[in-house]
């Protein structure tokens, strides 16, 4: 009776549709698909800083970018190590109701952000496993109030890159630019 019972078990859980992953097929920075935020995974409302702002967003273009010991490993996938370079993006209210920041290059780039809490549980997951596979080519920030709306996360690379971005919005002029990650230029 246990045994027909356990065959029974796993027979409805293989039928059930829940997708199965092992631990060691977690992908790369490779998901095109766009990440879209809410309000409630903004940092909060702060004042606009001493950055530039690129298309309505600031935080992409920082002193100190190109800097290696701003690049921090975050894990191995597929035989490649990634790094993370730490930015906080805020999006200017003038870019309601929201603005778009898609890297359009290198190809193996990506953006991961989210509430603080989730950034910090990625974080601190197990050989960034989590974090290489939360991370996309296009973030949507939302514009969550009179001023700046920020957001914790940062840019993932195989190394030092030159990386483009291209920030879009409905209320505001498209803008790119071009910034070092890591020891380059660009």
């Amino acid at each position: 009776m246990l045994l027909i019972t356990a065959f029974i078990g796993v027979g409805l859980s293989a039928c059930s549709g829940a997708p199965v992953h092992s631990g060691r097929s977690v992908p790369g920075p490779a998901a095109p698909s766009l990440l879209s935020l809410s309000c409630a995974d903004s940092a909060g409302q702060q004042g606009r800083g001493d950055e530039t702002v690129i298309g309505g967003v600031e935080g992409l273009v920082l002193p100190g970018s190109d800097d290696p010991a701003a690049l921090y490993p975050v894990g191995v996938s597929g035989g490649k190590r990634y790094f993370i370079y730490k930015a906080f993006l805020a999006v200017s209210a003038a870019a309601a109701p929201y603005a778009t920041v898609s890297i359009t290059r290198p190809a193996s780039a990506r953006l991961v952000y989210g509430s603080p809490s989730r950034i910090g549980g990625l974080m601190s997951a197990p050989a960034g496993q989590a974090l290489l596979a939360a991370s996309r080519a296009r973030v949507r920030l939302p514009v969550c109030g009179r001023r700046f709306t920020g957001f914790t996360g940062g840019i993932i690379v195989a190394g030092p890159a030159c990386v483009t971005f291209e920030v879009t919005s409905p209320s505001v002029r498209a803008a790119a630019v071009s910034v070092p990650i890591g020891p380059g230029r660009c």
